[in-house]
């Protein structure tokens, strides 16, 4: 079992600049040093603007949780085609422990589709995407403007990636929210026979963060009101 705060070789890590904006990349290397390889991720088509001395966030995931390490940049290097950053670490990594937003139990219908940097590139806010493979279709437990959980029968691996079509408008089915997503959990559900799955947003435009901020607000109040009626 890998041990939670170390990363290893061929970890998939998350890498957040100063924009926020989370790049997916790979730990291609560890020099006897301590530093780490990785190759300079894409994002539709344009690389992460990172130069040296820039400091950076990894974002891995376990079994146990989500966490952060924070790591600067210290040079590059070409191999072929494909241009390289070596990391030197900074902090220690650190669990992510803190529930940022407010959680309403709600079922919705979910579509889990299959994710592709194309795909991801060229999301719309709140419209269908399309030529997308449709891997299943659950019914949502609760919801957050960070996140989302549900049931499934399905194989999940933490740190995995998928588009999300989640149909919070239930007087328009044909209208979703779209939002790509990281497996941030993935465990047996009591004596179901299915496992509970934790995915987290990432990428949000500012319209769907308070899209959601809304609609989570708005069907908090909604059940708390017929909780009293009750």
């Amino acid at each position: 079992m890998i041990d939670d705060g170390v990363l290893v070789l061929g970890d998939m890590v998350d890498l957040a600049g100063h924009k926020n904006r989370m790049y997916r990349t790979k730990i291609e290397d560890v020099a006897p040093n301590g530093l780490f390889l990785i190759g300079v991720p894409r994002f539709g088509g344009t690389p992460m603007p990172i130069h040296v001395n820039d400091d950076v966030f990894v974002v891995y995931y376990r079994q146990t949780g989500r966490f952060i390490v924070r790591m600067g940049v210290v040079g590059f290097e070409k191999r072929g085609y494909v241009r390289y950053a070596w990391l030197f670490q900074k902090t220690e990594p650190y669990k992510d422990q803190r529930r940022e937003t407010f959680r309403v139990p709600i079922n919705l219908d979910v579509s889990v589709c299959e994710l592709s940097e194309d795909t991801e590139a060229k999301a719309p806010e709140f419209d269908d995407v399309e030529n997308v493979k449709v891997l299943e279709k659950v019914s949502s437990r609760d919801i957050s403007v960070s996140g989302i959980s549900f049931l499934t029968k399905g194989e999940y691996l933490v740190g995995d990636r998928r588009l999300l079509k989640v149909y919070i408008q239930s007087d328009d089915a044909n209208l979703p929210f779209v939002s790509t997503a990281t497996v941030a959990r993935y465990a047996p559900w009591r004596e179901s026979g299915k496992n509970h799955a934790g995915l987290r947003f990432f990428g949000l435009t500012k319209n769907k963060s308070e899209y959601i901020s809304r609609f989570v607000l708005e069907e908090q109040r909604r059940q708390l009101k017929q909780k009293r009626l009750v």
